[in-house]
């Protein structure tokens, strides 16, 4: 079976920090006499389910081209699931909100589940989104030694109530010595820790130069 794990993009997509969302504009209309329909799109390349790259953060840094195309697959036993408890009022994910259940010391691409998806459509989701803390990033890199990707279920890994913070985690996981790269706004509400996967695959747009890039991932599972 699968389930695809990114949303689609639309005029509804929520942005980080309200900002501009998506927007197609008509060029060609077959209703208006033309041979074919085509669109203009405009949106932020950090709009909806998207990856980040180095060079997000830092101007040395590297962009999608400087990643192979075997970096964007991940058979089931590179894969690690973590379950979130976190109090609302508590924005900032630290090691003690992470269930530690079923460990897999050998993932590469790490996904946190946090609920928050249930939010998407109303204003709490951008504003008030769970971010990961600094001590959280130190223990991934501490636990997952072939750490490569991690992704939320949260408009950014930056809680836009706790930007600094969220600024630091940034450079720490994309610092170009060792980039970790990150998945933002992915749909993950139907899994959870216990489901059994056979493959994830990344499919970011291949735009030359790029600091960001929507994305589309797809799962197997049993």
């Amino acid at each position: 079976m699968f389930i695809r794990l990114s949303y689609t993009l639309n005029c509804d997509t929520p942005a980080y920090g309200g900002k501009d969302s998506f927007s197609s504009k008509p060029l060609n209309q077959i209703k208006n006499g033309d041979s074919a329909n085509t669109s203009n799109w405009e949106f932020f390349n950090h709009l909806g389910t998207h990856i980040d790259f180095p060079y997000h953060f830092y101007q040395n840094g590297q962009t999608i081209e400087d990643f192979t195309d075997d970096y964007w697959i991940y058979t089931g036993d590179k894969i690690q699931v973590l379950d979130v408890d976190l109090d609302e009022k508590n924005l900032l994910i630290k090691p003690e909100n992470v269930k530690i259940k079923n460990l897999n010391l050998k993932a590469e691409l790490i996904i946190f589940k946090t609920g928050y998806g249930k939010f998407r459509n109303i204003e709490k989701y951008w504003k008030f989104n769970p971010g990961i803390d600094i001590k959280t990033t130190n223990w991934i890199k501490k636990t997952f030694k072939d750490i490569k990707i991690i992704g939320l279920d949260s408009i950014s890994i930056s809680s836009w109530q706790h930007r600094d913070i969220g600024r630091n985690v940034h450079r720490e996981l994309l610092n170009p010595k060792n980039p970790i790269l990150i998945i933002e706004d992915m749909d993950l509400s139907k899994i959870n820790n216990d489901t059994k996967f056979k493959m994830i695959f990344i499919a970011p747009i291949i735009v030359s130069g790029s600091d960001g890039s929507p994305c589309t991932i797809i799962s197997e599972v049993d």
